[in-house]
């Protein structure tokens, strides 16, 4: 379910909603190849983003002491790593604005530009020297195979402590943050560089608003698998039992809910031990078998909720019925599955056996008989079910 994002908010959630959402409507990327490989990347990512810009949002205005400085560097890490590594994961490439020269070009010692244009970084090589220095590296950061043009070769640096603005910086640079820096190449000296909080969190937005590349990803899976599913038609004319495995099989391959497809299946198939039975066991599948048009339907315009809306016109309950019949239902359907050899009388199972003995005494009577000690499972479940419907039926014409 889509949330909303407050007005004027630095990260609008929404888009993390978007790729829940869209995650979420199928199956597909928790099952099949080779899309269940990225799904538990997928689900890191979507929970660290939340965490991530819940901490962002509320902490987006520039930064009064060290701690918030590297608090705010900490989640934003989580979000930029985690943007560009689903990337990868999902294009086999990095992303195009790897390559920007945008948001940190205007980063300065107090006097002067700290970047020539021969020595300024992509913003992502900037952004991970920023967070290296701050809190990931502080002790030792060298240029060694990192692609930093602004260090020289053999350099190793460290940084005491990250610079926020106190209101003594406004002068050079507005919401100023930056970096002390100590280097091997000027031992006897400190350099300390600043840049607006601003351009950071302007970095940061645009590596946040990549995920609606990535969500468009996901839907376009969707998209394509959708389009071959629609190809697939079942053939109509065919044996009911075999048109409703059609149908079972058609939602496998698409990782769908089965159930309810399961147990008409078991319903249409199971045989009758009393013959008495028969009438109303006819009725009730004859009504199951008129549904196949209109599940034919929704199969082939992938409308499962449709489909499940239609199944429940046939599995009814009637709306009068003695009381605990709600509660025999339940364990019936619940505790009845294959009958054991020998049945623990403290058992679910027998408890299960009572129950359907007790709901046969009550209305069902009027339609089918149920021999609980005999009968399988699945002819108790179908009798249940026959008189249900049955008597859901008739209370409806008295009405």
């Amino acid at each position: 379910m889509l949330k909303k994002t407050a007005p004027n908010r630095f990260l609008d959630e929404s888009l993390i909603w978007d790729l829940h959402n869209a995650l979420e409507s199928s199956d597909i990327f928790k099952y099949e190849d080779p899309l269940k490989h990225k799904y538990n990347l997928f689900c890191a990512f979507k929970y660290r983003m939340f965490s991530s810009v819940k901490y962002l949002n509320e902490h987006s205005s520039s930064p009064q002491t060290e701690e918030e400085f590297i608090s705010f560097l900490v989640y934003a890490t989580m979000l930029q790593d985690g943007v560009d590594k689903v990337y990868e994961n999902v294009y086999h490439k990095r992303p195009s604005f790897v390559d920007e020269k945008k948001y940190f070009a205007n980063v300065r010692t107090y006097t002067e530009p700290f970047f020539t244009e021969e020595t300024q970084p992509t913003d992502d090589v900037f952004f991970k020297y920023l967070r290296s220095m701050a809190f990931a590296h502080p002790y030792e950061t060298s240029k060694g195979k990192r692609n930093r043009p602004f260090m020289q070769d053999g350099e190793t640096q460290i940084c005491p402590w990250v610079i926020v603005d106190r209101g003594l910086l406004s002068f050079s640079v507005k919401n100023a943050v930056g970096l002390r820096i100590y280097s091997n190449k000027f031992e006897d000296e400190l350099l300390d560089i600043v840049f607006s909080f601003d351009d950071l969190k302007a970095y940061i937005k645009s590596r946040f608003e990549c995920i609606k590349e990535i969500t468009e990803w996901v839907k376009a899976e969707l998209e394509d698998h959708h389009s071959n599913w629609q190809k697939t038609k079942i053939n109509r004319e065919q044996e009911p039992l075999v048109v409703f495995k059609e149908i079972k099989s058609i939602l496998n391959s698409r990782f769908q809910d089965e159930y309810s497809i399961d147990e008409i299946i078991s319903y249409l198939q199971c045989p009758l031990t009393a013959e008495k039975n028969a009438p109303s066991v006819e009725r009730f599948r004859n009504a199951i078998i008129e549904l196949i048009p209109k599940l034919c339907d929704c199969i082939d315009s992938l409308d499962t909720e449709g489909m499940e809306q239609i199944i429940d016109t046939v599995f009814l309950r009637p709306q009068n019925m003695h009381q605990q019949a709600h509660y025999q239902l339940e364990k019936i359907f619940d505790y009845l599955d294959k009958r054991s050899l020998e049945i623990d009388p403290f058992s679910n199972e027998a408890w299960g056996l009572i129950q359907a003995d007790a709901f046969s005494q009550e209305f069902a009577k009027k339609w089918v008989s149920i021999d609980t000690k005999t009968m399988d499972y699945d002819e108790i479940k179908l009798l249940v079910s026959t008189a249900c419907y049955l008597e859901a039926k008739e209370q409806e014409k008295g009405k």
